[in-house]
């Protein structure tokens, strides 16, 4: 797919940032905004994700000392 966008998209265009421009081809501009894009995504989800699982080691504890409590009662 990437090979297909990247060759029906080779014209050069210009892309002005706050404090410079530059010239690239189209095909190379929407690859950077797609990977800035998931690296954002990523960053902004990792607390999320470490929040789980943190959450999720503290239920496999508490679901073990149950297990271990019940098996330990006849």
């Amino acid at each position: 797919m990437a090979f297909v966008v990247g060759t029906q998209n080779p014209n050069v265009v210009e892309v002005n940032f706050i404090v410079a421009s530059a010239e690239m081809p189209l095909a190379t501009l929407l690859s950077l905004c797609l990977f800035t894009g998931i690296i954002l995504g990523v960053l902004f989800n990792l607390g999320s994700i470490v929040r789980l699982k943190r959450k999720n080691s503290q239920l496999h504890k508490t679901n073990n000392l149950l297990l271990n409590k019940d098996q330990s009662h006849p």
